[in-house]
């Protein structure tokens, strides 16, 4: 029954979907992923506030499991209910604090809120798990740039160039924290690298 309700689920078959897994966890209610299933296809067809239900219910069940937190989070993130949405991203990284993306998505959520500073907070504990990603310095770049840190906004360019030197968005954002510092030779140098790096058309 599982299988057929995920089938019906990959046709776009919602309500299909849900008979078949609802069917699935009466013949098996010791089944994570029938709990997920059945919440994601609630998600799916927009009914979020089922979802969120069946979060709970499997949170209920499974209490020391970090992703549904994190996936109900985005439920109540969806629905802009963010207060709901970050204390469940607290407890996913209190019971995996080594997940690097549920900070950043915590992170993503402060700043919906205007709490930049708790953004980049939340960034520095993704960047202590995962320090060679460039990705992680250019979005903490950006929301020291929204704060007007531009020496710390610079520090984070550089480290992302240093692990991305091919990426023209970094260098250009660089010159553009460079500028702001007035350091008018340095953003002209990062402008040029960024202009070398566009690809070049025919």
């Amino acid at each position: 029954m599982y299988n057929k309700g995920i089938s019906k689920e990959n046709l776009g078959e919602y309500p299909k979907a849900l008979y078949y897994l609802f069917i699935a966890l009466s013949l098996n209610s010791k089944s994570l992923n029938t709990y997920k299933a059945i919440a994601r296809v609630n998600r799916k067809n927009r009914s979020f506030l089922n979802a969120i239900d069946f979060y709970t219910k499997a949170i209920q069940r499974f209490p020391n499991n970090a992703e549904l937190y994190a996936l109900k989070a985005d439920v109540h993130r969806k629905i802009k209910e963010f207060d709901e949405a970050i204390k469940c991203y607290d407890k996913a990284i209190e019971l995996d604090y080594k997940n690097y993306e549920y900070y950043t998505k915590r992170a993503q959520i402060k700043y919906y809120i205007n709490n930049i500073q708790g953004a980049i907070n939340d960034y520095n504990g993704a960047i202590i798990r995962n320090s060679k990603n460039s990705l992680l310095y250019s979005q903490r770049a950006f929301y020291n740039f929204e704060k007007k840190n531009y020496e710390n906004a610079k520090e984070d360019y550089t480290n992302a160039i240093n692990l991305s030197n091919t990426n023209e968005h970094y260098y250009f954002m660089r010159g553009a924290t460079e500028k702001l510092l007035n350091q008018d030779s340095e953003a002209e140098n990062d402008f040029s690298k960024s202009l070398n790096l566009l690809p070049q058309k025919d």
